[in-house]
């Protein structure tokens, strides 16, 4: 590798953002443990990778997955939590919503651009301006999860795949007896479509050039059974399917969507009971201050052996983002249950308020290992960037050490690479080790 190349990852210094739970709005409860999800984790950063296996894993158990940032107290409206009027006069929801204790409700607090949630009408995943981290894969159920913590694949809707030989051809069998919310069942159809849909419409819809590039051919050739082509060999292309962080393919009810003009259909109508789900929560609620789900009294998936029981809370309640001096009043107060907030306010809340728990308990460094580190990029297209030695002297300029000792009171992690040490990579950054010794992307001299 030459030295021009390998300058592009001359920094990478990762950003701790602490995560928080308390006991669910119960004065006297216990601290919860919240483990990394394979499916939607926090931007936390960490020196140290978690020993245990990451909430994907046991789905039922981690009722507080979802991840957020903060947001005030305050945007908790009372017809969230005791079932008072509806909301908004923009939604199409008549009378009330049900009457749901404060210890039954799980409130979390994520970061909504403008602290208002654009996108509240709509639950199409693949829409123009959908935002697809707020809400949408609660809804969209994965053919399988990534655990970049356990390095493992934990399928869920996909009960097996198997490519061909020349990696050309991949076949996926769906679960049996997997139903929406409306009733109507989850097939080897819905997939099909939906991976179409994709290839036919590209660019114009998110993940649609991605598949457009490499399906040539998708057929339902059974209600289980998915048979794939590629142009190309792809022996990725299930793991670019499967949710891991804040990514993954969603896949869509055909029954409803069939027909649709995806750039524009909102798949909103809660008189209808649109969106509808294979999970274990329904939207009963949308509105620019609030989204409100509540716990359905079914799951396939617990008639299916891979969830022991339904999750605990009855409701969900995210609310838009605040900022982390909010969020931390919000968990000191117990008027939200999980959270982001700054290291700085991350002792200042469990200090406060002992029902509060981190991913490392009470002490640094609260956080885990992200999978996007903080990192600083150039466009070496452009002068000055286009010389190594500028990249280089840049480099060196900068005291990462001093950056985490200073900006994040000595919590974090210098990498010397822009990813994160996770076992799956692991091999890819052990095999580079000589080049880093003779290449020092993390050498601070003036």
């Amino acid at each position: 590798m030459s030295r021009t190349r390998n300058i592009s990852r001359l920094l990478v210094l990762m950003l701790l953002a602490v995560t928080v739970l308390t006991a669910c709005g119960q004065e006297s409860a216990t601290p919860t443990a919240l483990q990394p999800s394979a499916t939607n984790t926090t931007a936390s950063q960490v020196e140290n990778t978690p020993t245990s296996a990451p909430a994907a894993e046991q789905p039922t158990t981690a009722a507080a997955t979802v991840a957020a940032t903060g947001a005030p107290a305050t945007d908790v409206p009372a017809s969230a939590t005791t079932g008072g009027a509806a909301g908004q006069a923009t939604q199409p929801v008549a009378g009330t919503l049900k009457d749901v204790p404060r210890e039954h409700t799980l409130i979390d607090l994520q970061n909504g651009p403008e602290n208002k949630w654009a996108d509240y009408n709509n639950w199409n995943p693949y829409s123009v301006g959908s935002q697809n981290g707020y809400g949408k894969n609660i809804m969209f159920e994965p053919l399988a999860y990534y655990s970049a913590f356990a390095d493992k694949e934990i399928l869920w809707l996909a009960e097996s795949y198997k490519y061909t030989s020349d990696f050309k051809g991949l076949t996926i069998k769906i679960r049996p007896n997997i139903t929406w919310s409306d009733g109507q069942p989850f097939t080897a159809d819905d997939v099909a479509y939906t991976l179409d849909t994709l290839k036919q419409l590209g660019a114009k819809v998110q993940w649609g050039s991605d598949v457009q590039q490499f399906v040539s051919t998708v057929k339902a050739t059974d209600p289980t059974t998915v048979d794939l082509t590629f142009k190309v060999p792809a022996p990725r292309f299930f793991f670019f399917l499967s949710y891991k962080f804040d990514n993954g393919v969603f896949i869509v009810p055909k029954h409803i969507f069939q027909g649709q003009d995806w750039t524009s259909f909102t798949n909103y109508d809660l008189s209808k009971g649109w969106p509808v789900t294979t999970g274990p929560y329904q939207v009963v609620l949308g509105s620019p201050e609030q989204k409100v789900w509540d716990r359905r009294s079914d799951w396939w998936a617990v008639k299916a052996g891979l969830a022991k029981a339904m999750p605990a809370p009855e409701r969900l309640i995210l609310l838009p983002f605040g900022d982390s001096d909010q969020a931390a009043q919000a968990l000191l107060s117990n008027q939200a249950d999980h959270g982001r907030v700054s290291v700085q306010n991350a002792k200042v809340v469990l200090d406060g308020n002992p029902k509060t728990t981190t991913h490392s308990g009470n002490k640094p460094p609260y956080g885990y290992v992200d999978w996007w580190p903080m990192s600083l990029y150039v466009n070496t297209s452009k002068p000055p960037f286009n010389d190594p030695d500028v990249r280089w002297a840049l480099s060196y300029m900068i005291d990462r050490q001093q950056l985490i000792d200073v900006g994040l009171n000595g919590v974090g992690q210098v990498s010397t690479l822009p990813m994160p040490p996770y076992p799956g990579l692991k091999p890819y950054i052990d095999s580079v080790s000589d080049l880093l010794q003779k290449y020092p992307t993390n050498e601070f001299n003036p």
